[in-house]
């Protein structure tokens, strides 16, 4: 009877989709992606990239380290990501790091001080953009 109940509960996995070397691909490129955010925090004090480009890619960071640890289909991780960029900027908005008087610098540039708008449509675009790199790579794999 436990035998049964145990076959039951293990599900089969598609190995292809969430294989050991994936999930690695998908560690190294959040690390890449984070080198790069680093890079424009330190290096880029303004502008398009530190202002736009870099909110993109904050959310497409998550999404790949999303994806190297959690099993989720990739459209509801995309959602977690979002859900996850504007709970960030509602702090924001809220002033949460001058209520709390943080003064530590690293955790001013990770949470951003300030709310706006076009943040919100750079964390849709970085959460779709990283949606649709993995859904255009898992198609290329299955056609080789």
């Amino acid at each position: 009877m436990k035998e049964d109940a145990k076959e039951a509960i293990n599900l089969p996995v598609k190995k292809d989709e969430f294989s050991q070397k994936r999930r690695v691909g998908w560690a190294v490129t959040g690390v890449i992606i984070l080198v790069i955010e680093i890079y424009i925090a330190i290096f880029i004090k303004g502008g398009f990239i530190r202002h736009y480009i870099g909110d993109v890619l904050a959310t497409a960071m998550l999404y790949a380290f999303g994806r190297a640890i959690f099993r989720v289909a990739p459209i509801n991780l995309a959602i977690f990501v979002f859900a996850i960029s504007l709970f960030i900027e509602a702090l924001q908005y809220l002033k949460i790091l001058e209520i709390l008087a943080v003064k530590s610098s690293i955790l001013r540039i990770i949470f951003g001080g300030t709310f706006d708008w076009a943040d919100i449509i750079c964390y849709l675009a970085g959460c779709i953009l990283a949606y649709m790199f993995e859904n255009l790579s898992m198609q290329k794999s299955k056609t080789h």
